[in-house]
């Protein structure tokens, strides 16, 4: 499953520490603001056709976007843990491929 999706990611923010050896560091945090980006995604989910077909279902109707660009994960454990390989958000276009 691929396509075009809109989600909210954290925003980072680059903050300067000036150590004590004098060099200047650069840091990133996050911030508690979300930012709404428009990116290219892809499910790959491996396993037998019953788990493929409750998987994409599952990201049809719950809204989900891959967190990474790539998302290559067996079927049965995306169902168990569907919040550690996804993120909320909106498909854009998608397209299903067996």
């Amino acid at each position: 499953m691929y396509g075009v999706f809109r989600a909210l990611v954290p925003e980072k923010e680059r903050r300067w520490k000036l150590r004590i050896d004098g060099v200047r560091q650069r840091y990133w945090y996050n911030t508690g603001r979300k930012q709404e980006v428009v990116m290219r995604g892809r499910f790959e989910f491996e396993g037998t056709g019953r788990d493929l077909r409750r998987a994409v279902e599952l990201v049809i109707r719950e809204f989900l976007v891959p967190r990474k660009q790539f998302v290559i994960v067996r079927a049965k454990e995306f169902l168990r843990h569907p919040k550690k390989y996804s993120r909320t958000g909106m498909w854009i276009e998608r397209d299903v491929e067996s």
